[in-house]
């Protein structure tokens, strides 16, 4: 895959170790002429990390690239240790906490970057000064040179650069070219290698402490440019290159003529639609992706959201971002403009205000296209306070806002999971950031956790009246995947993300369970909220599933303050997982989707349109639970004979334990006889159809008011079991037609905590 001019990433050595990761938040950049030379920067440090030669990156296979880091595909020419790049006070200590996230702004505070042509320009403060750099690469007599250009603006503050390591030993030697023009000869043994300085200040020092060479700057005066050129260790004394190469070197570029737009570099690409028979309820269009391309990207669509032309916004978790134009009621042709590239596995995207922000592993990043030319020129940090760690499986997800402006999105948990001074090595050490729900300013400087114990929050959505819901993935801690509503302040149920020195002993109840055989992966929950969906529908919930490449339908009831909710599948196929979806302003539903491990999809990406038709529902509009038993509607009349036959349901009811086991491996636990892995045959009194002929009562005696008791208390079979009542899943088939003869058949399952006091209004 052409991933364009850089590629955001955690870097390793060597996949099989987290102790080989050498940048967590690394910039890759190509750089000069030779297409295999390749330089990046740490937006965490501010350093650059490392620079080889012979390739860009190898990408590994385990599932399908996710699942281990990449390493540099050539030769290391040289590095910088895990410390700032930069520093005030001389010294290089690492200032955080846990090694990981970004130094304090007061110290560094990376800007973003500008993109021209194939040029990679970078903006940061060090202390109260601001720098432009430009990694470059040139061949000098054959031997390969890594450049750093520098534009500073004035500082009273003196500045130090690491530049990169040198062993202790190491004997230096300084030998001036010209006015302003320097090399540095670094010998260790019989070998040498030689860094050229160019425009530095007069009171400028190198020294080598700590196993690096450092620059040490005095206070500026005045704007400030500079330029280094790192060559490569040779046998002997030979330097005679880096001199010769001062000596031609031009004066040192004025790199703000780089943040104006560059060319596009991207064609865009034509794709036809096809519309979907209309022939049900609901029917689904395909917005055709372009694969192949001429780039070979690999697209694997994870969010979408709208411009105010219309047009679409769609992430890729790949790396890239595209705008799709030619959406209208009767699609056709369809143009397809790679807007963005090499971000770090984009899974939520965001339009405020025209602008476009995307959520990565890495940071919140606001791009800017400067001359509206559908290509972005700026790739604006927005905020990048997130700690990016080890551990392939903590994704960065989601990007949602409310009515205040303010930002959410959520951080998975590392897989296996373990806390700090427990269990494996680090590779999955739970961090503070870890199985959090975050909320974000509207400006972007305030970063806060507002929920814990999330596990794999793939899918947030923030309904009208700003109440939030989740979906989370079967796992550890996690019997099945379910939904939730959002507590803010509250814990949702991953122990390893409990965050709070006491082991908790309940968690907020979900909304939804989702057994198994249903779900094994859901995605995002979407509130209904368009005004050409059913009436009935409006303020439930749409579920798009990863694992089942399918979309469902959570009719939701709130008792006493709890949230419980009716769980059915729609008749709807899909070309590849689902991820995310968002109503457009022609109020139809568009999805976002890929295809990975742990799915039946077909295809690796897919973008897709649900329209109403307008045709009968054949579905219930709610499944309310009474004193005594369920109330199932429908807006359509029942057939009093079919729906008021006993004989035309069959219930089953179960329960789940909370345990460190890895989900219940499918295996559903009887309430009534705790420790049996069976569900138990709900006993239905009678069936009686509503006087208005369009919902039935199913009368179960065994439904008392108040909160449901389904513990089981605790299994020897069941490692770290957790004593707690997690609710009851009862699931409703049942098989009746409407008056005209229309075949309602449907497997439902509904999630019950509590039962309220009132029962079936006569």
């Amino acid at each position: 895959m052409d991933h364009g001019p850089f590629v955001t990433s955690t870097i390793t050595h060597d996949p099989v170790t987290t102790s080989s990761i050498f940048v967590y938040k690394g910039i890759a950049v190509k750089v000069g002429e030779d297409p295999e030379a390749v330089i990046t920067f740490d937006t965490d440090l501010l350093r650059m990390a490392g620079a080889w030669t012979g390739g860009f990156l190898q990408w590994y296979l385990a599932r399908d690239g996710l699942e281990d880091w990449p390493s540099p595909a050539g030769i290391t020419h040289f590095e910088t240790s895990q410390t700032p790049g930069w520093t005030l006070d001389g010294e290089f200590d690492d200032p955080r906490r846990w090694p990981y996230g970004p130094i304090p702004k007061e110290q560094g505070h990376y800007k973003g970057l500008y993109t021209h042509g194939k040029q990679v320009l970078f903006s940061y403060t060090i202390g109260d000064s601001d720098i432009l750099e430009l990694p470059g690469f040139d061949r000098v007599d054959t031997h390969p040179v890594f450049t750093r250009t520098f534009n500073l603006s004035p500082t009273e503050e003196t500045l130090s650069l690491h530049v990169l390591q040198v062993p202790d030993s190491a004997r230096t030697e300084i030998q001036s070219v010209s006015n302003s023009k320097e090399y540095i000869k670094i010998q260790v043994g019989n070998n040498t290698r030689t860094v050229g300085a160019q425009g530095i200040p007069d009171e400028a020092e190198w020294r080598i402490t700590n196993r690096h060479l450092i620059l040490d700057l005095p206070a500026l005066m005045k704007p400030t440019r500079f330029k280094l050129a790192i060559g490569p260790i040779l046998p002997g004394e030979e330097a005679g290159y880096m001199e010769g190469y001062l000596k031609r070197a031009a004066s040192v570029s004025d790199l703000s003529e780089l943040k104006k737009p560059g060319p596009d570099q991207w064609k865009p690409l034509e794709t036809e639609a096809v519309m979907g028979e209309e022939d049900g309820p609901f029917t689904v269009d395909e917005l055709t992706v372009p694969e192949p391309n001429p780039w070979n990207s690999f697209i694997r669509l994870m969010d979408v959201d709208f411009l105010s032309d219309g047009r679409a916004v769609v992430a890729s978790l790949s790396g890239d971002v595209w705008l799709v134009e030619g959406i209208r009621e009767d699609l056709g042709t369809l143009r397809w403009h790679r807007y963005a590239t090499g971000l770090f596995q984009p899974s939520g995207v965001k339009v405020v205000d025209d602008k476009i922000y995307v959520t990565g592993r890495d940071q919140i990043t606001r791009l800017h296209d400067v001359n509206n030319d559908g290509y972005a020129d700026f790739y604006e940090n927005f905020n990048n306070d997130l700690m990016a760690s080890t551990n392939f499986h903590a994704f960065t997800m989601n990007l949602e806002t409310d009515s205040q402006g303010n930002f959410y999105f959520a951080k998975s948990t590392p897989w296996p999971p373990y806390l700090r001074g427990e269990g494996p090595p680090r590779d999955a050490e739970v961090t503070p950031h870890h199985g959090v729900l975050f909320k974000l300013s509207p400006n972007g400087e305030k970063l806060e956790a507002i929920a814990r114990g999330l596990r794999n929050p793939n899918g947030l959505d923030v309904g009208p009246d700003g109440e939030m819901v989740y979906a989370d993935n079967e796992g550890n801690w996690v019997p099945t995947s379910k939904v939730h509503r959002i507590k803010k302040g509250e814990f949702h149920g991953f122990i390893p993300s409990a965050h709070q020195p006491e082991q908790p002993e309940s968690f907020v109840p979900p909304l939804i369970w989702t057994p198994h055989y249903i779900d094994n992966s859901p995605a995002k929950p979407m509130f209904i909220e368009s005004d050409k969906w059913p009436a009935e529908l409006q303020d439930d919930l749409l579920l798009a599933s990863y694992g089942r490449a399918n979309l469902s339908l959570i009719l939701k009831e709130d008792i006493g303050g709890v949230w419980q909710g009716a769980h059915l599948n729609l008749p709807l196929m899909f070309k590849s997982g689902l991820e995310r979806g968002r109503f457009h302003e022609d109020g139809h539903l568009y999805i976002a989707g890929m295809t990975s491990w742990q799915s039946i999809g077909e295809d690796w990406g897919s973008f897709h349109r649900v329209r109403y038709t307008g045709q009968p529902l054949n579905l219930p509009v709610a499944l309310n639970t009474k004193a005594g038993g369920l109330e199932l509607r429908f807006n359509q009349q029942l057939d009093p004979k079919t729906a008021a036959d006993l004989e035309n349901y069959e219930l089953q009811q179960w329960t789940y334990p909370w345990t460190s086991q890895y989900g219940t491996r499918g295996q559903l636990y009887s309430v009534e006889n705790p420790g049996e892995t069976h569900p138990d045959p709900v006993h239905v009194e009678s069936v009686r159809l509503s006087d208005d002929g369009r919902a039935v009562f199913l009368e179960i005696p065994a439904l008392r008011p108040g909160m449901v008791r389904s513990s089981l208390g605790t299994l020897e079979e069941l490692p770290d079991m957790i004593e707690a009542s997690l609710g009851l899943v009862m699931s409703i088939n049942y098989q009746i037609s409407t008056t005209d003869g229309t075949d309602l058949s449907h497997m439902i399952h509904k999630t019950i905590h509590r039962v309220p006091t009132e029962g079936l209004e006569e």
